[in-house]
């Protein structure tokens, strides 16, 4: 049966024909995203690391270190599957270019429930995926980690809330988050819909996006402050093309929305908070620390949120 589509879960990959490899830029958590295939026989999970057959790696200054090509198995069968694993040979090629060892270990952990999942990288099969159903090459897989079903719970739902990490030792903190609880509150000064939500002593006030009137309400502007008043942040997207807002915690008569966390997510890092945005085309979700004196650019988000339908 062939691979219809790919379920995207907030976590993150890079889609580079040029990939740029962990750890010989800055430092900085690489952190990607676990899908779902659920249209192969069959169904698996898969972490997208690369996309393209011809890898080129930079150094810290851009200039560039090594060519990898291809990493694709000689293929005789004009590129008809949708997918293929990759041989011992191919193997080490793909680790080499994205700077993974198979001493490494690759991290799934579950934010909604606290739940942390690791497996050897040296026992995880490497796989190329078709990326579109138009007549390709090897420079249209995508290649990445596989997952059996079983290897998570059996009623696991990796549905947004799961991040994704490659290296040594988890980077998560392991704190359950918390999720935020909207309370619709009223300002006189300007008669829009405004809501507040409490955590860890802080107080998160939204305002709705005046695009959203009739929608389900999306973030507009997020303003946190502490327990003295002071704001800690001060996020206003209304006006930006690039970015776009999600929708609030709550229900709708169609569904119920778990997006806006908060805590400490990381270890020896400062609490975040997020799941009111996405940015750019591949509509990223973006991670903010509530201490603004922080980098966002210290998480590397790897994600691109699209289908793949087949038939």
């Amino acid at each position: 049966m062939p691979i219809k589509k790919i379920i995207p879960i907030y976590i993150l990959f890079l889609l580079s024909c040029s990939f740029y490899a962990i750890g010989n830029t800055r430092e900085q958590l690489e952190i990607f995203e676990l899908n779902l295939v659920d249209n192969s026989e069959p169904k698996f999970y898969f972490v997208n690391l690369l996309q393209g057959s011809h890898i080129v790696i930079y150094d810290k200054d851009g200039n560039k270190k090594q060519s990898i090509q291809p990493i694709f198995p000689d293929n005789e069968d004009g590129y008809k599957k949708d997918k293929y694993q990759l041989p011992q040979k191919y193997r080490q090629s793909f680790l080499t270019a994205s700077g993974i060892s198979e001493t490494d270990n690759l991290f799934v952990y579950n934010y909604e429930y606290n739940k942390l999942y690791s497996f050897p990288i040296s026992k995880l099969e490497v796989f190329a995926i078709k990326s579109d159903c138009l007549p390709t090459d090897e420079t249209n897989y995508q290649f990445g980690f596989a997952l059996e079903l079983n290897q998570l719970p059996q009623d696991y739902d990796p549905n947004d809330t799961t991040f994704v990490y490659i290296g040594k030792e988890s980077p998560f903190a392991q704190e359950q988050l918390t999720l935020l609880n909207w309370q619709k509150i009223s300002d006189k000064e300007d008669e829009e819909d405004n809501y507040l939500a409490q955590a860890h002593g802080l107080h998160y006030y939204l305002k709705q996006h005046p695009s959203h009137r009739d929608d389900y309400p999306k973030c507009g502007r997020l303003v946190i402050k502490n327990e003295k008043n002071k704001i800690l942040r001060d996020d206003n997207y209304v006006f930006s093309s690039l970015y776009g807002g999600l929708p609030l915690n709550g229900k709708d008569k169609d569904h119920e929305y778990k997006k806006q966390w908060t805590g400490k997510l990381f270890k020896n890092k400062p609490s975040v908070v997020f799941g009111f945005f996405f940015a750019g085309a591949e509509k990223c979700p973006v991670i903010d620390f509530i201490d603004s004196s922080f980098s966002k650019y210290d998480i590397n988000l790897h994600c691109a949120h699209r289908l793949y339908m087949c038939k």
